[in-house]
């Protein structure tokens, strides 16, 4: 677009931003990192809500040795954290018969695969999840195991293959070496906990820790072989609202067993992890009202500095009107390269940290592709450029040719 004397407004524009190129850069940097910043949270604190919710789904209560609440969820639901100890397995079948109880799984566990939880359990458990066998079929007799789909990709297993635990929930170099495991069935991958587990029988536990090694003093290999059978937790669904204010009472008050609700944990969790998110997103708000009052402040001088040019481009046919645009037209652009800047930070942000929580955890979150989020993000940075691009651009607008012309 043109005016009298062939000005590019491009060109100006252009030439406006290169005026003060780091002042430019540095309004940038502020935009993109506070959009980075905001989404990163909103997106990382929608994942780990999405994939919560799966896990928890249809789990009203949790029984496992008495200890924390919270780690009794994490360690059994999520199984990113340590158990707070064993159940006798008559206890479990004494409170299994309890009439207001629907459901109830039994988990077993003390062994690893390459750092993935060997869990016995039962069928129902796979049900429970919706897990589907897309190779080979459940498991039906101890040692065999039945493997999440992100384990399978992971290392490579097939059906019929042989695989060693290692004890603890860790790895280590601590092998059961004499008494591996045999593969006879793959857990299609649906989001669940189920991806990130080896499943077996509860027998298969039992019978892996009721033989000593054979270093083991005599003391020891009698205890390891005259064990009485345990569960690390059980995974209950209720029958009845009734059940959520009497099964709870009822298990506190046995010997060795503690119940969770772990929608009551998750929740406070929750809040916990709230308050670290309330910051980081409050410290992406103020970097974006901050970049804000800095285009102001930028374009407030500017527009002072270059009073003279602005009268000369009057002079030379460029109307108000044109000279109010070609200033919003410098805050919106600053804006718009800002704005995608962020998006991209924040989606190799969120990777980087799911990337990090896979290793760490294992925990699988899927990086969101931009959508709704980016959407708003960006309308809302491009509006803070604007009103902060307004005053300026009145002034530019306002500019009294030949009262400016006379002062040079």
């Amino acid at each position: 677009m043109n005016c009298n004397h062939q000005i590019s407004l491009c060109r100006l524009l252009g030439a406006n931003i290169s005026y003060k190129p780091l002042s430019a850069v540095f309004n940038i940097l502020l935009l993109s990192v506070g959009a980075a910043v905001i989404l990163t949270i909103l997106h990382l604190n929608s994942l780990i809500d999405s994939r919560f919710s799966r896990d928890l789904q249809g789990i009203d209560l949790v029984v496992s040795g008495k200890g924390s609440p919270l780690q009794m969820i994490l360690a059994n639901v999520f199984h990113l954290d340590s158990p707070t100890g064993n159940i006798p397995i008559s206890e479990a079948r004494e409170l299994e018969k309890n009439p207001l109880i629907k459901l109830s799984i039994p988990l077993a566990y003390g062994d690893n695969y390459n750092g993935h939880r060997i869990v016995g359990t039962t069928p129902d458990y796979i049900t429970h999840y919706k897990g589907k066998i897309f190779q080979g079929r459940i498991f039906s007799s101890p040692m065999e195991v039945v493997i999440g789909g992100d384990v399978a990709q992971k290392f490579h297993l097939k059906i019929g293959e042989e695989i060693v635990g290692a004890h603890g929930l860790v790895n280590s170099d601590d092998r059961h070496t004499d008494q591996p495991y045999i593969v006879v069935g793959i857990i299609e991958s649906n989001g669940s906990v189920l991806d990130r587990l080896v499943l077996t029988p509860v027998e298969s536990v039992w019978h892996v820790h009721e033989h000593p090694d054979e270093d083991d003093s005599e003391e020891t290999a009698y205890k390891q072989t005259h064990p009485e059978e345990e569960l690390t937790a059980l995974l209950i669904s209720y029958k009845s609202p009734l059940a959520a204010a009497q099964l709870p009472r009822l298990v506190n008050n046995s010997g060795s067993m503690q119940a969770a609700s772990p929608a009551f944990e998750v929740a406070r969790l929750t809040k916990l992890m709230g308050t670290g998110q309330d910051i980081l997103s409050a410290f992406g708000y103020l970097l974006l009202a901050f970049s804000g009052l800095s285009l102001f402040i930028a374009l407030y001088n500017a527009v002072q500095d270059r009073e003279y040019d602005i009268a000369l481009m009057r002079v030379m046919g460029l109307s108000k009107s044109k000279i109010f645009g070609l200033i919003l037209s410098e805050t919106l652009f600053l804006g718009v390269v800002g704005a995608v800047i962020g998006v991209f930070l924040s989606q190799l942000f969120i990777r980087l940290t799911a990337g990090w929580i896979y290793v760490e955890k294992g925990l699988v979150l899927s990086a969101p592709l931009p959508g709704i989020l980016e959407i708003y993000v960006v309308s809302a940075i491009l509006l803070i450029s604007l009103v902060a691009g307004l005053i300026p651009a009145l002034m530019a607008r306002q500019t009294d040719i030949v009262k400016t012309l006379a002062r040079m």
